[in-house]
C-alpha cells in the first residue's frame, strides 16, 4: 500500500530527483472536482505497493511549483518516471484509466 505525501515547495525533490515511479496530483480544496476525485485517487494509492509514490500538491500553497510544472487545470495529474514527467493528466480521470496508465509504466 502506498502512501500519499502532502508536498510542497521544501520536500518536491522527494519526487522530483528519484529514480522510480511517482504519481503528482495537484489539487485546491476550493476545486469542486478535486474534492469529489480525491477518494478515488486515494484508493488509487492503496492498490500499489510502496514502489510507486503517490503525492499531492495544494496549488494554493505552493505556487512556485504550479508555476514550473506548467497547472492550468484542476486537477492535473502528473506521471513522472526517474525524475521525468512522462504524462501529464487534466481533470477527473477515471481509476481504472490512471491504473492502466501506471502499469504501462511499471511494465516497461
Amino acid at each position: 500500500m502506498s502512501e500519499i505525501v502532502e508536498y510542497n515547495e521544501n520536500n518536491y525533490r522527494e519526487f522530483e530527483y528519484e529514480m522510480g515511479l511517482a504519481v503528482i496530483r495537484f489539487y485546491a480544496p476550493w476545486c469542486s472536482p478535486c474534492v469529489q476525485n480525491a477518494p478515488f485517487f486515494t484508493q488509487l494509492a492503496q492498490q500499489f505497493d510502496a514502489s510507486v509514490k503517490f503525492g499531492k500538491v495544494n496549488i494554493d500553497l505552493s505556487p512556485i511549483l504550479t508555476l514550473r510544472y506548467q497547472v492550468f487545470g484542476l486537477p492535473t495529474t502528473l506521471i513522472f518516471q526517474d525524475g521525468h514527467i512522462v504524462e501529464r493528466l487534466s481533470g477527473n480521470i477515471s481509476n481504472a484509466q490512471l491504473q492502466k496508465k501506471i502499469q504501462a509504466y511499471l511494465s516497461a
